[in-house]
This record gives C-alpha cells, sequence and structure tokens, in this order.
C-alpha cells in the first residue's frame, strides 16, 4: 500500500489548459487604385485659316510689284516688276507660313492618373501558447478571448 501511494504521488496530472504567450497581428498592406484628376491649361498649335497661304502670298506678290516697279526703266522695269513680284510672293508666303505656325491656342483639359492608398489590414494572429514548457503557435482568423486554451482528452482546443 505504501508503494501504490508512493507510486501515484510520482504521477504527473495532465494540464487542463495551455497557456497563451504571445499574440501577434498577422497584417497585409493593401494598395487601392483611385483616379486623381486635374484641370491643366494645355497649349496647342492652332489649325491654319488659310491652309494654301493665299494670303501671304498675293500680298507679298503685290509688294513685291509695287518695289520692282520702282527700280530701272523701259523693259528693265517690266523685269523688275515681274522679279519683284515672284520674290514678293515667295516672301509673303513664307511669313505667312511662320506666323501660322506661332498661332497657338490655350485650352482647359481635364488630366487623370491613377494614384495608389496604402492600407494596412489585419489577416489573423499567430498565438504561441506552452503545455509544460513546450510552446506551441498556430495562426488563428480572431484574436483569443482569454489567457488560456482547455485542453480536452490531452489535446488543446482552439476557437473556431
Amino acid at each position: 500500500m505504501v508503494a501504490t501511494t508512493a507510486l501515484s504521488a510520482c504521477k504527473e496530472e495532465a494540464p487542463k489548459v495551455a497557456n497563451i504567450t504571445m499574440v501577434e497581428s498577422v497584417t497585409k498592406t493593401v494598395k487601392t487604385p483611385y483616379q486623381e484628376c486635374l484641370n491643366v491649361v494645355v497649349t496647342k498649335k492652332a489649325a491654319p485659316t488659310d491652309e494654301n497661304r493665299i494670303l501671304g502670298t498675293v500680298g507679298g506678290a503685290a509688294a513685291g510689284a509695287a518695289l520692282g516697279n520702282q527700280i530701272g526703266g523701259g523693259s528693265g522695269k517690266v523685269i523688275a516688276t515681274a522679279a519683284g513680284t515672284i520674290a514678293g510672293a515667295l516672301a509673303g508666303r513664307e511669313i505667312q507660313g511662320n506666323i501660322q505656325d506661332n498661332n497657338v491656342v490655350s485650352t482647359t483639359e481635364k488630366q487623370c492618373h491613377t494614384e495608389y492608398k496604402t492600407s494596412t489590414t489585419v489577416i489573423g494572429y499567430d498565438v504561441t501558447y506552452e503545455i509544460k514548457g513546450v510552446p506551441t503557435t498556430v495562426r488563428l482568423d480572431k484574436k483569443p478571448a482569454g489567457k488560456t486554451f482547455p485542453i480536452q482528452d490531452g489535446k488543446v482546443v482552439l476557437p473556431e
């Protein structure tokens, strides 16, 4: 009888709970796209009103003819007038082209681009518990309510 009492005193009792020693949030960084729009002043080349540059050509020809007519006399005057007409037409066409190339129109346009908002969300909890000094870590969807997990039939009962 003394032997059985001594043996039962040495026999360790099975633990009834597992002690939670650490709870860490597991997070995930999420980037959410959104549109950022601004009104921007945009300057563009204006469409020419006279694509063939007729006004510049005619005006230049008239001015060149008038200048050529001032030079020389007789048949030389006719040649100078003709040369002045041609040179004036070419110069007038070129001048009108340069003016048209520098004509710009400013408008306001809505310009959009994608920006990202960064946020962090908790996706679970890494919970470490100990039984007889031996740590075990599990991932749970929810944070545990207490500081222990019950043990039934030798197994830890985790919350669902």
